[in-house]
């Protein structure tokens, strides 16, 4: 039955052994055979890494905490080789439900879908350039007639309506090309960088500290080190902080928290005070342009969704946790360098 499904598959037990394969996962990593009961997840990763030159750095934790039924299901996107020989294969985990203790792993190779998706965000780019001139053409004029026209209370807040939705449909633009980036450009590790995540944190806040609530840093005494896309990661963590300050009222606190978290991953925690998310939508709320019921704030729907595509580009994952009281807890994990003497 698992050789007449098109993607690759393997099952591991309890104990990270090999309980079965099919004939794509075979041919994927150019192996005969894949022996049942003696190879284990070491032995597998040793040839997934050689066959495929894949970084084991969050695909091996990834799977390990789905194996020990820390974390279910786990994702993955691999990327390399560029232009139209791009390569795709997304990694797929799910854990059996109890009592079986299997762990399943698929490998789907969805480079031609990557293809597609990234003619489309080129599409894209290029039609947001002819947007953004006329745009700009829009700005000039309205403060043309704010020059030529007498102003009154009543034109004034005309024109700054109009420039605030000008602004709104830029920044927005700004948005869709970023989330393209993330979610259909193969990396070229160019901006890979070992880090230590307390630094990381103290930069993408450096833009908060004129805020009107007061912000809190928890760090730890020791570093916490992660092999991190800087930029992006930056971008992401602000998209959390600005949703966090965005709901919560001024002068509450907003508490930004790293720790170490499972064994191998970093947690990095906000914390607000404001009305906090119904448990409905926690998983809602994380879609592009989806915007809570009711809600009045003004924003595009695609701060979220942006960081949760930073997060799966670093081999992490986003959530928010419950938590007594009011407000919202936000939880993003990323994974720490193996090499860490402070993984327990």
């Amino acid at each position: 039955m698992l050789d007449a499904l098109p993607d690759a598959v393997i099952m591991f037990d309890s104990c990270g052994h090999i309980e079965g394969s099919n004939r794509a996962m075979r041919d994927l990593l150019d192996q005969a055979d894949i022996k049942k009961g003696v190879s284990d997840l070491f032995d597998f990763f040793q040839g997934l890494e050689k066959s495929l030159r894949v970084d084991l750095t969050y695909l091996l934790p990834g799977i390990s905490r789905v194996i020990q039924r820390i974390q279910n299901p786990f994702f993955y996107l691999h990327q390399d080789g560029e232009g139209e020989q791009v390569r795709a294969l997304e990694f797929h985990a799910y854990a059996a439900p109890a009592p079986d203790k299997a762990t399943l792993l698929m490998i789907r190779d969805v480079s031609a879908k990557v293809q597609q998706e990234r003619e489309r965000a080129d599409c894209f780019a290029v039609a947001a350039h002819e947007i953004r001139s006329p745009l700009a053409a829009i700005s000039g004029y309205i403060q043309l007639l704010q020059l030529e026209t007498p102003p009154t209370a009543r034109t004034n807040k005309i024109y700054t309506q109009l420039h605030e939705k000008v602004r709104g449909v830029d920044v927005l633009l700004n948005d869709l090309a970023r989330l393209n980036r993330l979610e259909y450009e193969a990396g070229d590790g160019k901006e890979w960088r070992e880090a230590d995540l307390r630094a990381v944190l103290r930069l993408s806040l450096r833009a908060f500290h004129d805020q009107r609530h007061r912000l809190r840093l928890e760090l730890p005494s020791h570093g916490l080190w992660a092999r991190v896309d800087m930029v992006p990661l930056q971008v992401g963590l602000r998209n959390a902080l600005e949703n966090a300050l965005k709901y919560s009222a001024p002068d509450t606190m907003v508490t930004v928290r790293l720790q170490v978290g499972e064994p191998g991953w970093a947690c990095i925690e906000v914390l607000d005070q404001g009305p906090g998310i119904d448990p409905l939508y926690k998983e809602k709320v994380f879609d592009k342009f989806f915007r809570l019921p009711g809600q009045q704030v003004q924003g595009s729907g695609l701060g979220l969704s942006i960081l949760r595509s930073v997060l799966r580009h670093h081999g992490g994952r986003v959530y928010f946790k419950e938590r007594p009281g009011p407000g919202a807890h936000l939880v993003m994990e990323l994974v720490l360098l193996p090499s860490a003497a402070y993984i327990p």
